[in-house]
């Protein structure tokens, strides 16, 4: 398990207390590996409360990707659990069921929970539909189609907030892409996986419950990101503009 912190201290500790006996009942072998990206927020005294706790500290802000990189090249585990310091468990044994998605089909190289807001509803974009004509039209511009579901199913990608993730697929693309500092890391990675023939798998019987939005600006973040990902996957041409504006035309019309 890693996390990033970055002035979330406050909902990094209720993170670890929620999550902690969770790995500690799952009969799972594992470690829990922290960051702190330069907020000056130490977490060795933190670290130090559970068993198999490591924290490290980076001189400067790395940003989501970079650090959780950074996290995983600090671990030999075959999983990578990566988390945001705002979550917390809803679903009992949601490590070990995650494990058992990821090791039931070979192919299968990321598993991602359903998410919630503390009002105990989905929240949109913990995924994103691979399948169907919506889906495809929002992918071939460079989004993404959302539809609650209780359905496990393969899908396009599923949110960093929370995700387990097969450690030599990931080591192997070179982790996340380190020009995303924040927002659509997750996206990107799960691409280039599909396109290595991996699958993305939505468990939506196992819930997370995840605050969201505590670090930065959403909005300007997801701005930035979305233009590197258009210019990097070869998205800003005019046929995928145009797919992305029909996209952005029927989320208006909600269909």
């Amino acid at each position: 398990m890693q996390i990033v912190n970055y002035r979330t201290r406050r909902y990094l500790e209720r993170c670890l207390a929620s999550l902690a006996p969770d790995l500690e009942a799952s009969g799972l072998d594992y470690e829990i590996n922290l960051l702190d990206n330069a907020s000056g927020e130490p977490l060795d005294a933190l670290a130090s409360g559970f068993r198999s706790s490591r924290a490290f500290a980076s001189p400067r802000n790395l940003g989501f990707g970079a650090g959780h990189n950074l996290l995983a090249s600090k671990t030999s585990a075959p999983y990578l659990l990566i988390l945001n310091p705002d979550v917390e468990v809803v679903t009992a044994n949601t490590a070990k069921r995650l494990v058992e998605v990821l090791e039931a089909e070979k192919s299968t190289k990321v598993v991602g929970p359903k998410l919630v807001g503390e009002n105990g509803l989905a929240q949109p974009y913990d995924h994103a539909r691979l399948h169907g004509p919506r889906a495809q039209l929002a992918l071939r511009g460079g989004h993404s189609y959302w539809r609650e579901t209780g359905t496990a199913q393969e899908v396009a990608w599923v949110s960093g907030a929370v995700m387990l993730v097969d450690h030599s697929v990931f080591s192997q693309l070179g982790g996340f892409d380190e020009n995303l500092f924040m927002y659509k890391e997750d996206e990107d990675l799960c691409l280039r996986i599909r396109q290595l023939g991996g699958r993305i798998v939505y468990e939506p019987s196992v819930v997370v419950r995840h605050r969201g939005s505590v670090v930065a600006d959403r909005q300007a973040a997801l701005r930035r990101a979305a233009t590197y990902f258009f210019d990097k996957h070869s998205l800003n041409r005019p046929v995928h503009r145009l797919l992305r504006t029909v996209h952005e035309r029927l989320g208006y019309l909600r269909l």
